[in-house]
């Protein structure tokens, strides 16, 4: 397991994020925005999640991990919850409350899970969600080194800059969710159909924000999916398969150059 390190980030945004709307993308543009807006209520959920089974962790190494897994995620939900804010002011009155409503609504879903679900239900969500976005993050990295990525068109703002560090963080924490899982449960099949119910959860509830994103921004208010992730689709497919594990992917070195900044000497 690659070391994980517990940064405390706090990025500086300009009071106008003209990097966001409008821009050239508005099916990329949208998707991150509305994946943004799930954060301050996905993440402590994962955190609550984890912290309700630390003290059951044998394994010492896997109990930091745990630990800084807990600590980047806390650092991750705040910056988003920040720019969140500032976007919703952005759009104005109207839209910030279709987004408040939805907001609400992925909010009790959480609190429900957590009060109502069980142990394994609430760490097969984490595992599917990480896994997911591992995928995404390989693929961000993967994008970025050919080209692609934040920055290829010349500008690499603090939208930019936010989303670089938190995808280079979920890939050093990428065998979390999966460790813990298999430490206090474990099971291939309740892992696959775990993972693709919480999946199609969050999904669901990135595309009820991007409908009323792409409204707002005049488009047709129909969720389409980013071609970058799209350029992922097998990696992904992959985290399905019997033998998955995070721990053996691996991890452009691009990675270690986004966190050398906010990583302390």
């Amino acid at each position: 397991m690659a070391e994980i390190t517990a940064r405390k980030v706090k990025l500086e945004f300009p009071d106008e994020l003209d990097d966001i709307f409008p821009g050239t993308n508005i099916v990329d543009e949208t998707y991150l925005v509305a994946f943004s807006l799930t954060m301050p209520y996905l993440e402590p959920y994962l955190i609550k999640t984890f912290r309700a089974v630390a003290d059951r962790i044998t394994d010492p190494v896997l109990a930091g991990d745990v630990h800084a897994f807990i600590a980047q995620e806390a650092q991750h939900f705040q910056n988003h919850r920040r720019v969140n804010e500032m976007i919703k002011g952005q759009l104005g009155t109207a839209v910030a409350g279709k987004v408040q409503l939805i907001e609400d609504r992925l909010d009790a879903d959480y609190r429900r899970f957590t009060a109502k679900r069980s142990e394994r239900f609430n760490l097969v969500y984490a595992e599917g969600f990480e896994a997911m976005t591992c995928a995404m993050a390989m693929t961000f990295f993967e994008r970025a080194a050919a080209g692609k990525g934040p920055g290829s068109d010349g500008h690499f703002g603090a939208w930019q800059q936010l989303w670089a560090w938190h995808a280079a963080e979920e890939i050093e924490h990428r065998n979390v969710a999966f460790d813990v899982y298999e430490h206090l449960h474990g099971g291939w099949v309740y892992r696959v159909l775990g993972s693709l119910r919480a999946q199609w959860h969050f999904q669901r509830t990135v595309d009820r924000f991007q409908r009323v994103l792409l409204a707002s921004q005049g488009a047709t208010a129909r969720p389409r999916v980013p071609g970058w992730l799209r350029d992922g689709q097998r990696r992904y497919l992959r985290t399905f398969t019997p033998g998955y594990n995070p721990g053996v992917l691996e991890v452009d070195p691009l990675v270690t150059l986004v966190l050398a900044p906010y990583t302390p000497a």
